[in-house]
């Protein structure tokens, strides 16, 4: 009675289906999406050493962007330009050159010992000459003469000391050193000659010494 009078009222809407009709199939409600959720703070990218925090796209998803990558360091550095200098040329080797005769060094010069240079004798292709050494001090002395004559005075042909024991000689280029062998006397003098070859007229000597003094030449 009850139903009746709910369906006759129209609370209750009813439903008329043919027989033999399958029931419709109800589709459930679809349920909401749920929001997505955005972390409090992006998180940190690994880059090789280096971390890098995503910002957050425009729909609130986070997402994750490699940090931009920096230039590899090149293995070669540049060098500075170096300074402009003079331009430096190759040194030529010094070229050979004919070696000068060694001299003989003088010995110091002795005020006591003098020599007195004179020619004694001359003739077409020679001459002979004297140094007198003579000594002016109180006790004996030894000696030593050096001559060097021009190129027109050639060879030496023989020297000696007069009445003395002969002096040692010795030749470096065209200069000539006369040493004694025994000392000359106080207050004496020894002369010592020498015969040389000559071309022209010349006889003087270019440097005459006496115990390294000059020579008076006459």
């Amino acid at each position: 009675m009850v139903v009746i009078f709910l369906v006759a009222a129209g609370c209750v809407p009813m439903q008329t289906r043919a027989i033999g009709e399958p029931p419709p199939t109800v589709v459930p409600e679809s349920e909401p999406e749920p929001e997505p959720r955005v972390a409090a703070s992006p998180p940190a990218v690994n880059t090789g050493g280096q971390l890098v925090a995503a910002a957050p796209p425009p729909s609130g998803e986070a997402v994750l962007r490699p940090a931009p990558s920096s230039p590899a360091p090149s293995t070669s550095a540049a060098m500075p330009p170096s300074p402009a200098g003079p331009t430096h040329r190759p040194v030529e080797p010094p070229r050979a050159t004919k070696p000068a005769p060694p001299r003989t060094p003088a010995p110091p010069a002795d005020p006591d010992v003098v020599g007195r240079y004179r020619v004694l004798q001359q003739f077409g292709d020679g001459f002979i000459a004297e140094v007198l050494v003579v000594n002016t001090s109180r006790r004996d002395r030894d000696w030593t003469v050096t001559v060097r004559f021009p190129d027109n005075v050639g060879r030496l042909y023989a020297a000696w000391v007069e009445g003395a024991p002969q002096a040692t000689v010795r030749r470096s280029g065209r200069e000539y050193v006369f040493t004694s062998s025994v000392p000359v006397g106080a207050r004496s003098s020894v002369p010592l000659r020498f015969h040389f070859e000559r071309h022209g007229r010349g006889t003087t000597p270019q440097h005459c010494l006496a115990n390294g003094a000059p020579c008076d030449l006459d």
